[in-house]
């Protein structure tokens, strides 16, 4: 009687606990008929769903694709987007978090509502150029003071340190592949092929140089790009000197909707810096944009 509510008179009542089970474990919702059929085809009917449905790793990775791939401005390239703040326009290149921090709260008190935005900015950037200088070793003090901007390699048509590149105010583009994030900079029309290494960092030791040796990884949706073995530089960024060996860290961290890309820079060098350096820049998405291919040296030297 049970058999033949269930439309299957000639099959062993055996076979109902099994499809059952499987009902209930695959939370699948095929009518009865068909979870009583022969064990085999049952077996080969789950395994095709479980084999054609996308594993939750790729789920996860699309989802980190999607959130850092794209077409990035800072506010020197598209200073009207609405996404800004006040604070973006202000640190359009990079600075310290306290320079954010210290203007936002400038900016809550009623007390400084006479004052200047031009007053206000000069104040937080005092107040990070202090903070800067009290990371930075004697050492590092003096590389700065001997800096000569006529003798910057990038005056030279040199190409730009790792540090200069990273923070340029010009366009960049994301790219995310299986085995490698591209990364590509409008500033010296710099196209960086990083290899992504899952749970790994860059290899230590070795030569340093202008680059150094770079890796991509993932943690969440936060791109981050580690480059080890860098040549210390002393470009024409405040407070900014290394020594050979550095370690740099870029941190890229998309906002929930997409929108925003905050990057957060570490330079990690004991010989400059009591603690590692922490630089911020922010950027907007704008699918808009095109990296132009411009010529890398004319506008400084007039060379091309």
């Amino acid at each position: 009687m049970l058999k033949g509510r269930l439309g299957c008179n000639r099959c062993p009542v055996s076979v109902l606990p099994r499809a059952i089970e499987i009902r209930r474990v695959y939370k699948v919702t095929w009518p009865v008929e068909m979870l009583i059929l022969p064990r085999r085809i049952i077996l080969v009917t789950v395994m095709m769903a479980v084999f054609l449905s996308p594993p939750m790793g790729d789920v996860l990775w699309a989802q980190e694709r999607r959130a850092v791939q794209g077409i990035w401005s800072t506010t020197f390239t598209a200073p009207d987007h609405p996404a800004w703040g006040i604070d973006d326009h202000v640190c359009f290149i990079a600075c310290p978090p306290i320079t954010r921090q210290h203007l936002r709260s400038l900016l809550a008190n009623p007390a400084n509502d006479h004052r200047s935005l031009q007053d206000l900015a000069q104040e937080s950037t005092q107040v990070a150029n202090q903070y800067v200088t009290g990371l930075m070793t004697e050492g590092a003090r003096e590389r700065r003071k001997r800096y000569d901007p006529a003798a910057d390699p990038i005056i030279q048509c040199a190409p730009p340190d790792l540090i200069s590149l990273v923070l340029a105010p010009t366009v960049i583009a994301i790219e995310v592949h299986d085995d490698e994030v591209i990364i590509r900079h409008e500033y010296w029309n710099t196209v960086r092929a990083i290899r992504r290494l899952a749970g790994q960092r860059a290899p230590s030791g070795g030569t340093a140089t202008r680059l150094g040796s770079s890796t991509a990884r993932f943690e969440g949706q936060t791109l981050i790009v580690e480059s080890r073995n860098v040549a210390g530089v002393t470009p024409n960024i405040a407070a900014v000197t290394t020594t050979d060996g550095t370690t740099i860290v870029e941190r890229y961290a998309a906002s929930g909707n997409g929108a925003r890309l905050d990057l957060e820079l570490m330079i990690d060098d004991p010989a400059s810096y009591r603690e590692p350096l922490i630089l911020t820049q922010s950027r907007v998405r704008t699918p808009g944009e095109m990296i132009l291919d411009t010529p890398s040296c004319e506008a400084i030297s007039g060379k091309p």
